[in-house]
């Protein structure tokens, strides 16, 4: 079963939908704006979506007129967890390397709604890897246990949920439905994009990463200082950095990239907030002039889905899945732990990759 059969199978009236929205990540904005345009296109009606900050949702997605619930806001979720009929998580490889306590709390929440509450669970393109703690695997029990159906992104997720659960069934990341979608809605945000950030010549498209858990920090204080020791080795390159994530999350490794446009005037920032859907057609607009370095998997399934030439860095297994479903070759993959300045260089001086 793939997410389309199971939307177009399942009634969905009456639902709510979680996941990591508002935080304004790509990744998680992306998800949830693609599968908000299937479930508009499916003439689902009485949705609420838990968000971070719902003040912010008209920034970054497409008004669909579904109900937003503050995720902080613990009785309204508790009040539309009771009044919905279906609990769906849409979307993401929560039960992995990033796994923090609030999925476990989130996991926790999916069982007793399940058990007392007697609501229908479903778990949408999501991902549960071997390299989660014992936190996360906590966590996936829960999930796993409190499931109807578990529709599964890749095939670890499937292994992994397959000992929890009878009714595991493998399809992809929600994000490979763009393709199926139609973006013309999203022309005029991403043309607005182009005059902010126009490219011309041969540019390349870099992003870093914050450290979501304590294992990856030493990584991606490396990963981060060799992309800004890029930066300045190459006065002349165009770069742009794509900032994936809200400045709410990280002030400091805001303020530290704004130094950075300060002092290389070769460099230019892309920041939220923008239509996630908008970013990727800008993207494959600008496909001949760019190329990508960035760790995060919804921005190496953009390159790829747009045609941009990117390295292929992996900081977790679902990297790693990932690259194993669009044929990038395991003796061309670099890992956020090993990979040097000299491969970036090679990379920028070639402005090509993985395709």
């Amino acid at each position: 079963m793939t997410v389309i059969d199971f939307l177009q199978k399942t009634n969905l009236d009456n639902s709510m939908l979680i996941g990591y929205y508002g935080g304004g990540n790509y990744g998680d904005e992306l998800l949830l704006e693609v599968l908000s345009n299937l479930l508009a296109r499916r003439g689902v009606n009485n949705m609420a979506i838990t968000y971070q900050r719902p003040e912010t949702y008209k920034s970054m997605h497409h008004d669909f007129g579904f109900k937003l619930i503050n995720i902080y806001d613990r009785l309204a979720v508790i009040k539309a967890a009771l009044t919905s009929r279906n609990i769906l998580i849409g979307g993401g490889g929560l039960w992995g390397v990033d796994i923090n306590f609030n999925t476990l709390l989130l996991s926790l929440f999916l069982f007793v709604s399940r058990w007392a509450l007697r609501k229908k669970i479903y778990l949408l393109g999501v991902g549960y890897y071997g390299s989660t703690s014992w936190m996360g695997r906590l966590a996936a029990w829960l999930a796993g246990k409190a499931a109807n159906v578990i529709i599964v992104r890749d095939e670890e997720s499937v292994t992994n949920f397959g000992r929890l659960h009878k009714h595991v069934y493998q399809d992809s990341d929600i994000a490979w439905y763009i393709p199926r979608l139609d973006l013309a809605s999203y022309t005029q945000e991403a043309n607005h994009l182009q005059q902010r950030m126009p490219v011309g010549d041969k540019t390349l498209l870099l992003a870093l990463r914050r450290p979501q858990a304590k294992s990856q920090s030493q990584d991606f204080l490396r990963f981060n200082k060799l992309i800004s020791w890029l930066i300045k080795s190459n006065p002349t390159q165009p770069v742009i950095l794509v900032v994936p994530e809200s400045g709410v999350k990280d002030r400091s490794l805001h303020q530290e990239i704004r130094g950075w446009r300060r002092r290389h005037k070769n460099l230019r920032i892309m920041e939220m907030p923008y239509n996630p859907l908008a970013l990727y057609l800008y993207i494959k607009q600008n496909k001949d002039r760019l190329s990508m370095i960035a760790p995060q998997l919804h921005l190496i399934m953009t390159a790829h889905l747009t045609n941009v030439p990117f390295l292929p860095v992996a900081y977790d297994n679902k990297v790693w899945q990932l690259l194993d479903q669009i044929g990038v070759p395991r003796k061309k993959r670099l890992t956020i732990r090993t990979v040097t300045g000299y491969e970036m260089q090679e990379f920028a001086d070639g402005l090509g990759g993985a395709k």
